[in-house]
């Protein structure tokens, strides 16, 4: 008898095994997770993660931790023997049990801020440097490794390991080349995210897509036609002033070619990057500083200066972005070049690929462009995307899906490529915000007030540089750069 109960005893704890070996698997990092108390423990249960709590930026909200981290990514998810590189990662942490917000500029990280869903919502953040760009980037350099699914599957790679920690929501986002990168990782991992909030985010078909030429050519309707015609004479009038411009520029633009290269591409794309970035109205720079007839060549130069600089074009600058470049030019596409009234006095060609390191081999295709648009139209769920009325690249929006999907279009009246939701009119803020607040799980937080009375002037300023959320940060950079 004895003997038998020994056998039954085995029989049963065989069985327990079995079931653990075969039937639910034990994840032994959330189970480490889950046994740790402190931030830093949890963080240091994933694998290929390197980290350091660093002190909070300044520009950062008191009562925050910040961490700077490195994720140790594939080259090719598809391929383990080429090896990793180190993705670098920020995270702003509040508590475990807040929602996350994953977000991306589509680059580099250009500097560590709260975004503008993490202040309303008090949420934690995660900044994520985009593949190829700063020091999130191979060595050597395989190019083919550098498309929307490889950086996806690095997107979903953070994801699946922090949601170990933070279990709540998970809201995307990003702006221009961040928004699409956002979009991407949701047409390819639709269940990673809660939801996502795509500003001022493309979706183009071609490295010439004529939609935004016409866009320019119409911006603004009626009201702004005497501005827009105004802009084409200052397009023609630099062009037939070369002789007299050209010694007004310096540096280096052997990407290019010459000086003279780089300011037909500037000119040619003014029109479209003054309502890319500028206000119409604006006293300093809008219609009403654009001449009908300029006093010189010079006067006209600076103000292009203003709204398309030379120097974004010289070599420095294509070098520092021409991981976007080689985007642009083998699957993301860019916009149609408008050249009416130009085209007897241009002497150079005007592509993309100019842009792209020379002697490198690449293709074009928009198959996976198209595959995002059928995607975004029919099986895309809880997407927000926010426009702005007089940004040029609202031409390429993403195609409207279906609203029993939650997934909608915001557009800001007066708007350029710095649109986002909380500049939206009050009745279509309001509307966002209920979705954003479906998907966090809770209701937006207050702002805190700047104190009205005893600050002197510096510390009001400070106070204000501390609002600042990340989108207007991004906006400044990308208006500098011409992205």
């Amino acid at each position: 008898m004895q003997m038998l109960k020994l056998a039954l005893a085995l029989n049963a704890l065989l069985l327990i095994l079995s079931s653990h070996s075969y039937g639910e698997k034990i994840d032994p990092i959330a189970t480490c997770v889950d046994k740790s108390s402190e931030l830093t423990e949890k963080l240091s249960c994933i694998p290929d993660l390197d980290f350091k709590e660093v002190v909070l930026d300044p520009a950062v909200s008191a009562g925050l931790r910040q961490y700077e981290m490195n994720f140790k990514q594939l080259i090719d998810h598809g391929n383990p023997s080429l090896g990793t590189f180190n993705q670098r990662v920020v995270l702003l942490h509040r508590r475990d049990s807040e929602p996350m917000v994953l977000q991306t500029s589509g680059y580099s990280i250009f500097g560590v801020r709260e975004t503008a869903l993490m202040k309303r919502f008090g949420t934690n953040q995660i900044q994520v440097e985009h593949r190829y760009f700063s020091g999130s980037t191979p060595e050597p350099k395989d190019w083919s490794k550098l498309n929307a699914k490889q950086s996806a599957d690095d997107f979903h790679n953070i994801v699946v390991q922090l949601k170990k920690i933070y279990k709540g929501p998970w809201i995307g986002t990003g702006a221009s080349k961040g928004g699409m990168t956002s979009v991407y990782h949701r047409y390819f991992y639709p269940n990673d995210l809660t939801g996502t909030v795509a500003d001022v985010a493309p979706l183009s078909f071609s490295k010439e897509d004529e939609r935004y030429i016409d866009f320019v050519k119409n911006v603004g309707g009626n009201k702004y036609a005497s501005c827009r015609d105004k802009f084409s004479k200052l397009q023609r009038y630099l062009i037939d002033s070369r002789e007299q411009v050209l010694p007004l520029i310096s540096g280096n633009f052997s990407q290019l070619g010459s000086a003279d290269v780089a300011l037909e591409h500037s000119v040619l794309e003014s029109q479209f990057v003054f309502w890319q970035y500028q206000n119409p109205e604006d006293p300093s720079l809008g219609c009403d500083q654009i001449d009908s007839e300029w006093s010189s060549a010079k006067s006209a130069f600076n103000y292009l200066q203003k709204v398309s600089s030379i120097d974004s074009y010289a070599d420095g600058e294509i070098l520092r972005f021409v991981s976007y470049y080689y985007q642009a030019a083998t699957e993301l596409g860019s916009p149609g070049t408008d050249k009416t009234g130009l085209e007897d006095a241009l002497k150079y060609e005007f592509t993309i690929d100019q842009y792209i390191p020379k002697g490198l081999e690449y293709t074009y295709s928009n198959d996976l462009m198209l595959k995002v648009k059928e995607w975004t139209t029919k099986e895309a769920k809880d997407i927000v995307f926010v426009y702005g009325e007089f940004d040029p690249w609202t031409a390429g929006a993403f195609p409207l899906g279906r609203t029993e999907n939650n997934v909608h279009h915001f557009t800001v009246k007066g708007g350029n490529h710095g649109s986002k939701f909380t500049l939206l009119d009050p009745k279509q803020k309001t509307a966002a915000e209920s979705i954003l607040s479906a998907w966090f799980g809770k209701s937006p937080v207050l702002e805190p007030l700047v104190p009205k009375n005893g600050l002197k002037s510096n510390e009001l300023k400070k106070i204000m540089d501390q609002t600042e959320d990340l989108e207007s940060l991004e906006f400044k950079m990308r208006r500098t750069l011409r992205l």
